[in-house]
C-alpha cells in the first residue's frame, strides 16, 4: 500500500513539474517576446520614427507659424465648377474625349469647350497657382484617427483624392490650352503648378504616394506635348529641368513606409475590436482570436517580424533603384508565401512590390523627361540632335541617367522627325521604345510597352 502511495506521489509531482516547466517556458516566451518588441520600438524612436498614431500626426507637420499652402488648396477645391457627365463627354483630359496626337491641334469646337471650362474655373486656377508659390503644405488630415477613419469618413480621404485629381486635370487642361495658343511661358507656369500639387501630396501614407505618382507622371506627358508643339528657349528648358529635379528630390516613399510602419504597429498594439474591424470583417470570433494572439505572446513575436521587414524596406530606399526593386520583390514573395511574417503581418502588408514598381515607373518618367530636355538643349545649341546620349556629357548632363528598372543607361535613338528616350519598364524587356496603349494582341491583351518620352519635331 505504501509503495503504491509513493508511486502516486511521484506521478503527481511529475505532472506538477511538467506543468511548472511549461508555465515557465510560456512566461519566458511571453517576456522575451515582449522585451524584444519594446527594444525594437525604442530603436525606432531613436531614429526619429513615429511609433504611435499621435506621434505620426505630429510628424506630418510644417514649421510653426509657416503659411500653409493647404489652406489655399482647400479653397481652390471648394471653388471647382463641375460640368455634368454629358457635357464632359466632349472635353479631353477632364472628360471622355480623346486627346489628339501630340503633334496635332485641337479642333475648333473642342478648343472652344476647353476655353469655356477653364473660364468657369478661373478662380480655382488662380488659387492653384497661388498655392504653388507657398513653401509648406499640411492637409487637414487627423492621423490619430487611424486608417479606417481616413478611408471611410466623408470629407477626408475619398473627397480629398477626388479634389486633387480634378485639380491636376484642370491644370493639365490649362497646359493644353496654352500649347494651342503657342504661349510657352504660361504653359510652363501650369506645369509648375501641377508639380507643386504633386509635391504637396506629402502625407506619410502609401495611398497618398500613389496619388503623388499619378499626378507627377501625367505632368511629364504634358511636358512631352509642349516639346512637340513649341520650340522652347534655353532658359525655359532649364526651368523645366530644375522643377523636375525639385519634385524628384523628396523622400516621399521612405516617409510613406515609415508612416505605414507606425500604422502597422498600431494594429498590433491598438484595441482588438478596432483591429478586428479593420483587418477582418469584425465579429466575436475574430476578436477572440486576436485576443488569444496577444495573451500567448504570438502577437509580439509577429510584431517584431513586421518591424524587421519594414526596416529592411526602409533601408532599401538607400540602394540604387534597380537593387531596391529586387529587395522589395524578394520580401514581397517571402511574405506572400509565408516564409516571413505570421498571419497579422501578412494581413497588414500591402503589395509593396507593386507599389514600388509604380514609384520606379514615375522615376523612369522623370529621368526620361530630364534627358529629353537635355537633348533639346543640345539641339538648340548645335542645330542637330545628338547621335547618342554620350554627346550630352558633361555640357548638358553630368552623366547619363541609369534606367531605374535594369540599372543600364537610358535608351535613346533618333527618328527622321525627332527622337525617343525610354526605360524598359517593369517587364525588363526592351520593346524598342514602344509607347503604352499602342494596341492589343490577338487575345485582346495590351501590347508590351516601354516608359517613353517622344519628341516628333
Amino acid at each position: 500500500m505504501e509503495s503504491q502511495n509513493r508511486r502516486i506521489r511521484r506521478r503527481f509531482k511529475l505532472r506538477h513539474g511538467i506543468v511548472a516547466l511549461l508555465l515557465l517556458l510560456f512566461v519566458l516566451f511571453r517576456v522575451t517576446g515582449s522585451l524584444k518588441l519594446k527594444k525594437q520600438i525604442e530603436i525606432l524612436r531613436t531614429k526619429g520614427y513615429p511609433v504611435t498614431l499621435e506621434e505620426l500626426d505630429r510628424w506630418y507637420n510644417i514649421p510653426e507659424g509657416a503659411k500653409n499652402g493647404a489652406d489655399v488648396y482647400m479653397n481652390a477645391f471648394s471653388n471647382y465648377i463641375k460640368w455634368d457627365k454629358e457635357a464632359l463627354k466632349a472635353l479631353p483630359v477632364v472628360g471622355k474625349a480623346p486627346l489628339p496626337a501630340r503633334t496635332q491641334r485641337l479642333d475648333a469646337s473642342t478648343r472652344k469647350l476647353v476655353e469655356k471650362f477653364l473660364s468657369d474655373n478661373e478662380k480655382t486656377l488662380t488659387l492653384l497657382h497661388e498655392a504653388a508659390s507657398i513653401k509648406h503644405c499640411r492637409y487637414p488630415i487627423d492621423l490619430t484617427k487611424g486608417p479606417v477613419d481616413l478611408m471611410e469618413r466623408p470629407g477626408l480621404f475619398a473627397s480629398w483624392y477626388e479634389d486633387l485629381r480634378a485639380s491636376a486635370q484642370l491644370l493639365r487642361l490649362e497646359t493644353l490650352s496654352h500649347c494651342e495658343n503657342q504661349d510657352p511661358d504660361k504653359a510652363l507656369e501650369s506645369i509648375r503648378a501641377n508639380f507643386a500639387l504633386a509635391r504637396f501630396i506629402s502625407a506619410p501614407l502609401l495611398i497618398h504616394r500613389l496619388v503623388h505618382n499619378s499626378v507627377q507622371s501625367r505632368t511629364y506627358k504634358s511636358i512631352e506635348r509642349i516639346l512637340n508643339r513649341i520650340q522652347l528657349t534655353e532658359e525655359q528648358l532649364m526651368k523645366l529641368s530644375s522643377w523636375i529635379e525639385e519634385v524628384g528630390n523628396d523622400e516621399g516613399y521612405k516617409r510613406a513606409l515609415i508612416g505605414e510602419n507606425c500604422i502597422g504597429l498600431h494594429a498590433f498594439r491598438g484595441h482588438v475590436k478596432e483591429v478586428s474591424d479593420r483587418l477582418v470583417s469584425g465579429g466575436r470570433l475574430s476578436i477572440i482570436f486576436l485576443a488569444f494572439l496577444r495573451v500567448t505572446g504570438l502577437n509580439d513575436r509577429d510584431a517584431t517580424q513586421y518591424i524587421d521587414i519594414m526596416q529592411e524596406l526602409i533601408d532599401a530606399m538607400e540602394l540604387s533603384a534597380d537593387d531596391r526593386l529586387l529587395v522589395f520583390d524578394s520580401i514581397q514573395k517571402d511574405v506572400d508565401s509565408g516564409i516571413r511574417g505570421d498571419m497579422l503581418t501578412r494581413m497588414l502588408m500591402p503589395a509593396f512590390g507593386r507599389i514600388m514598381q509604380s514609384d520606379t515607373r514615375c522615376t523612369a518618367h522623370a529621368l526620361a523627361a530630364q534627358t529629353a530636355l537635355a537633348v533639346e538643349r543640345y539641339r538648340l545649341a548645335e542645330g542637330h540632335l545628338p547621335e547618342s546620349l554620350e554627346n550630352l556629357v558633361p555640357a548638358y548632363m553630368e552623366f547619363i541617367p541609369k534606367d531605374p528598372f535594369d540599372g543600364r543607361s537610358l535608351r535613346y535613338f533618333t527618328r527622321e522627325n525627332g527622337f525617343v528616350v525610354y526605360s524598359v519598364g517593369e517587364d525588363l524587356t526592351d520593346e524598342g521604345g514602344a509607347e503604352r496603349g499602342r494596341g492589343r494582341d490577338a487575345k485582346g491583351k495590351p501590347l508590351p510597352w516601354d516608359v517613353t518620352f517622344i519628341v516628333e519635331r
